[in-house]
């Protein structure tokens, strides 16, 4: 009798592992089917509702107006003047018009830089884009991340919450120690202070994407949990062709360069502004029943003031820009660097296969479960095997979200797009 009570314990216990061990199945595939975010839609709404991206375009907007406005050329100046009043004289009237003349092509060098300006704008709206793409891709493998590791640490509670359950059970009836009910008591609570972990790790990284693609966190739609595998990437290039492709592309590097180009306008500008607008002048004059002709010319002396201060100024800008272009350069060779390396390194440690390592982890899991069922293995052998099942698919899925960033990274680095592909036009 009491070997048959104990082999409808065992079937029981087996039953409850077999349960377990489909758990987090289900649980994805309760997920899996309500409409899920992509990439694509996070990239997508980031770019549209992004706050950073209309505040660049207000920036580009308000210093190409205000390069234009100083190098617009000055309007003519009607005069009217009488003069004679409260004499006994007549009385004459002026009717003149002057106009500033810029002989020196001062503003024509201005307007010039002013489109220099605009292309810097252009350029630097455009890394404000790729900075707000690989943010919002950085979130959604986040949250990606972590809606997994929620999913993972739901399925660990369950399992021992029904071995906590069966493990007390038997010890009431006497077929195991007390201590054995404890041990799986302690790992039930352990589960569920991990559980508690994961959900609010989960819920901060949704929210940080919700903000990050500007939506409310209320309407964030759910977010796909990682796979325990990795899509075909395609190959990066060589450093020397990624290096190329980073100084070519890379948008702050062409606003730097623009902002070069306009510095240097800016510099022949202010030297040719030496001299000051020439006035000619010109109209009528009424006086003494006579009506004659007036003209004129005014020529700003350069002797007190040559623009020297404005001179200067551009020469320090200029060599400001050359420096922040020389060291962005740098910046740029070190970030293509470390990112490819790092990118390699990831991918040098990828197992003989993602799904193996968890399909092996999972086998020793089921081998230690029908063990102990059967009475072959202890309740430590048990807990470590499922431990080492969980730890192993949680390292495999950072492992696969480390690669995802790191990708990310790379293509960051050589001023891409998070969802271009890596091989070179």
């Amino acid at each position: 009798m009491r070997m048959t009570l104990v082999s409808l314990r065992n079937t029981a216990l087996v039953s409850a592992l077999a349960l377990s061990l489909a758990a987090p199945r289900s649980l994805m595939a309760q997920r899996d089917a309500r409409v899920r975010l992509t990439l694509v839609d996070a990239v997508t709404l980031a770019r549209a509702r992004h706050p950073a991206l209309a505040a660049a375009s207000a920036r580009r907007q308000g210093a190409v107006a205000l390069a234009l406005q100083e190098s617009a050329f000055p309007n003519p100046v009607f005069a009217w003047r009488r003069e004679n009043l409260g004499s006994p004289l007549s009385r004459d009237a002026f009717y003149t018009v002057a106009q500033p003349i810029d002989l020196t092509g001062r503003r024509l060098a201005l307007h010039a830089g002013a489109r220099d300006l605009d292309r810097r704008a252009l350029a630097d709206s455009t890394a404000a884009m790729r900075d707000v793409e690989a943010g919002a891709a950085r979130a959604f493998w986040r949250a990606s991340l972590a809606g997994a590791l929620l999913t993972l640490s739901e399925a660990q509670r369950l399992d021992a919450e029904r071995l906590a359950r069966v493990e007390a059970d038997r010890a009431r009836e006497g077929a195991v120690a007390e201590v054995a009910a404890m041990r799986t008591s302690v790992e039930y609570d352990r589960a569920r202070v991990a559980e508690a972990s994961a959900r609010a790790e989960w819920m901060q990284a949704l929210a940080d994407l919700a903000r990050t693609i500007g939506v409310r966190p209320d309407s964030l739609p759910p977010v796909d949990a990682m796979a325990a595998s990795l899509p075909r990437f395609d190959a990066a290039p060589s450093a020397d062709a990624l290096l190329a492709r980073a100084l070519a592309r890379r948008s702050e590097l062409a606003a730097l360069r623009a902002a070069h180009d306009a510095a240097r306008r800016r510099v022949s500008a202010e030297q040719r502004g030496v001299l000051s607008d020439v006035v000619l002048e010109a109209g009528t004059k009424q006086t003494a029943g006579y009506t004659t002709r007036v003209i004129g010319v005014a020529v700003p002396l350069p002797l007190f003031s040559r623009n020297t201060a404005a001179r200067d100024r551009a020469s320090a800008e200029l060599q400001l820009v050359e420096a922040e272009l020389r060291a962005t350069e740098q910046t740029v060779r070190a970030q293509v660097a470390a990112a490819l390396e790092s990118y390699r390194a990831l991918l040098a440690a990828q197992p003989a296969g993602a799904d193996s390592l968890v399909t092996r982890a999972a086998e020793v899991a089921r081998i230690a479960d029908a063990a102990y069922a059967a009475g072959g293995g202890s309740l430590l052998e048990l807990l470590d095997a499922r431990r080492a099942r969980t730890e192993t698919l949680a390292a495999v899925l950072r492992w696969v979200a480390d690669v995802r960033l790191a990708h990310l990274e790379l293509l960051r680095a050589v001023g891409a797009s998070p969802l271009d592909s890596m091989e070179l036009p």
